[in-house]
């Protein structure tokens, strides 16, 4: 009976890692012929998650025109926007879809923008805002250099 149990144990792991790699890490992808990884998606997915890129790129050109003009106030305003995330918003089905790398560097992203936000706030000069601000648009070029979103399944 001991064995039994063990045996019953072993496959239950077994099935729940596979969930997993298959539901959290893997997402829905294949391998695009440019060398990208493409992810599919539904066609909401897809344009919620453009809409969230479409929006840091507006929350850059935000930053960037409130550092110029030496607006702190303003620039810290725009980084803590862009960093904020809502659980609650963001489809299960997306999360689902995305590979658990692509789901991280997302999830960085809004992290290092309220980093910025911070720093921007605690009186750092547009300069060094800009560095920071440089660094956090690496995730964006390393995402699109990497990935492209296309509606499908596999």
């Amino acid at each position: 009976m001991k064995k039994l149990c063990g045996v019953l144990v072993l496959l239950l792991l077994l099935a729940l890692g596979a969930m997993a790699w298959f539901l959290v890490i893997r997402g829905n992808t294949v391998q695009g012929e440019d060398g990208r990884t493409v992810v599919l998606l539904s066609a909401s997915d897809r344009a919620f998650l453009l809409a969230e890129m479409r929006a840091w790129l507006e929350s850059v050109q935000g930053i960037t025109e409130a550092l110029a003009r030496g607006d702190m106030k303003s620039a810290a305003e725009e980084a803590r926007a862009a960093g904020k995330v809502d659980m609650n918003q963001i489809p299960a089905s997306l999360l689902r879809d995305l590979p658990v790398e692509l789901k991280r560097l997302g999830f960085d992203t809004h992290a290092a923008f309220r980093t910025l936000a911070r720093e921007i706030g605690s009186g750092k000069d547009a300069k060094d805002s800009l560095k920071m601000l440089s660094g956090l648009m690496l995730n964006c070029v390393g995402c699109h250099a990497s990935y492209r979103v296309e509606v499908g399944r596999k």
